[in-house]
């Protein structure tokens, strides 16, 4: 924890776990505080990735994180798989096509003598918008030393106006298309990502959400029973996203509270079961692991939407991911009109499906992957 004031203010005493260390660094008279004043929150939007307060935090040999302060973490994670990459240079980071407004906003220094720190911005392609970063300070290419960097040389050239209120919108241009850094960029995959409308509104998929906007921080945490529900059943009861039945012409998506599709009658080669599970893609649903249970079943026959039974639609393609407490462990291709694969749990405490295809239309009767175990 950083005491960022010009006297000491925080005692370490006063803080739990033990392990938890202070320190005490006034901001510098820097460039960026010489532009938008020393110590306010623009200085130290920038100032927490200077040299100077980075040189003097505790020594740390492994990767370091930055995370928005409007992420919410859903899911457990398997951080130790990112050991390998990271150590080979890489920087992780939860990645999504960004807002027209910082793609804008950054395109107008891309004619200043600042642009050459981010690469082409505003030019290069979609620009990517980051909310959590993980790297490697030994070798990361020197991520924040060249963020720091842009925010100086923006304040010295009087463009740091110019640019937009985000850090990490900084941070994922000098990431992105032929910016300096993009061979390092190690881009996230389902079980950290997610899906999101022009509202933001919680998306499908998501270990991490990263959902920019009161409304959308709201509506989540009011949904904290369904996100993180009481074990009252044992795990027999998901909870997640999934697609709901259309409605109209254009499909609407369920977001945060999961319900139960309604799907044309199915066929003779398929008789359901009370623990069989309807859903149209795309979805992600978790369930608690059961105490005891060693193994879970990953079956079921795939539907389409519009038809009387059991269908394979090639053009659809559909795949699921298998996690077990955020970590991928399986992916099954539903290549047959039934699919069936058996999953060992070990120590997994949550485990979670995430189907996709290639069309909204695509939909699974799934047997209960707890049901049995």
């Amino acid at each position: 924890m950083v005491d960022a004031n010009d006297e000491p203010s925080l005692d370490a005493r006063h803080f739990t776990p033990e392990h938890v260390d202070v320190v005490h660094l006034a901001p510098g008279d820097d460039a960026v505080a010489r532009a938008v004043g020393r110590g306010t929150p623009g200085h130290l939007f920038y100032w927490r990735h200077s040299p100077e307060l980075r040189n003097s935090l505790p020594p740390w040999h492994g990767y370091d994180v930055h995370a928005d302060a409007d992420l919410l973490f859903l899911r457990p994670m398997d951080l130790g798989a990112l050991d390998r990459p990271l150590a080979g240079g890489r920087i992780a980071a939860v990645v999504d096509e960004s807002t027209m407004e910082y793609y804008s906003e950054l395109g107008k220094v891309a004619s200043t003598p600042v642009a050459t720190l981010l690469g082409t911005p505003g030019a290069g392609g979609p620009l990517l918008q980051a909310g959590l970063i993980f790297s490697n300070p030994a070798d990361d290419g020197g991520l924040y030393d060249r963020l720091w960097r842009f925010a100086a040389e923006a304040a010295k050239e009087g463009r740091l106006h110019a640019v937009p209120g985000d850090d990490m919108g900084v941070v994922s241009s000098l990431l992105g298309e032929r910016g300096p850094l993009w061979e390092r960029l190690l881009a996230l995959g389902h079980e950290w990502n997610y899906i999101s409308g022009a509202l933001k509104d919680p998306g499908v998929f998501g270990c991490v959400a990263h959902f920019g906007g009161r409304r959308a921080k709201k509506f989540l945490l009011a949904q904290s029973g369904v996100l993180f529900p009481p074990d009252a059943d044992h795990g027999r009861t998901p909870w997640g996203t999934m697609q709901a039945p259309p409605r109209s012409v254009r499909p609407t998506v369920v977001r945060g509270l999961w319900q139960q599709a309604r799907l044309p009658a199915q066929g003779p080669e398929f008789a359901p079961g009370a623990a069989d599970l309807a859903l149209l893609l795309p979805f992600s649903l978790s369930w608690r692991v059961p105490q005891h249970a060693t193994s879970c079943l990953v079956a079921g026959v795939v539907q389409a939407g519009g038809g009387r039974g059991p269908t394979r639609d090639a053009a659809a393609d559909p795949v699921l991911f298998v996690y077990l407490d955020g970590r991928l462990v399986e992916r099954v291709p539903v290549e047959e009109f039934h699919f069936r694969r058996p999953v060992r749990l070990g120590q997994a405490e949550t485990v979670t499906l995430i189907g996709v295809s290639r069309h909204t239309g695509c939909a699974l009767r799934l047997k209960h992957p707890l049901a049995a175990s």
